[in-house]
């Protein structure tokens, strides 16, 4: 059986090519450098969450569908596909009057939302602010 003696082999490798070595140790040290940020970043992405705070205290919260729903009219009949909206479907502010109304509600208040602008000009994207 072989014995598995260091022959000198990576310690002449060392002092005859010491740019070799530091040029591998470098490379090495940077692979383990991304793997570890991308590791860093795939965790906080994982674990990362807002909670809706807002509506803890709330016992009924009322929300409008967040889909646009087309009907098509297909060989097989009617079909029916829903796209997500680009931004929150708003509840209609007199539902909440009509609500508030209801037997049993003590008090029906809306969402406020407000429209905020991303950038200037007129190409600046639209969100809207809680």
């Amino acid at each position: 059986m072989r014995s598995l003696a260091p022959n000198g082999l990576a310690r002449a490798a060392v002092r005859f090519k010491p740019a070799s070595f530091a040029g591998t140790f470098v490379a090495l040290m940077m692979s383990a450098l991304i793997v570890t940020a991308c590791g860093v970043l795939l965790e906080s992405g994982v674990r990362a969450s807002v909670p809706a705070e807002r509506y803890a205290n709330a016992p009924v919260v009322a929300a409008a569908d967040q889909s646009a729903r087309l009907v098509a009219d297909t060989i097989d009949g009617p079909e029916e596909s829903a796209f997500p909206l680009p931004d929150t479907a708003r509840v209609d502010a007199g539902l909440a009057a009509k609500a508030a109304r209801a037997p049993g509600v003590a008090s029906a208040v809306p969402d406020f939302t407000f429209p905020v602008r991303q950038g200037a000009g007129p190409g600046g994207a639209g969100l809207t602010g809680h």
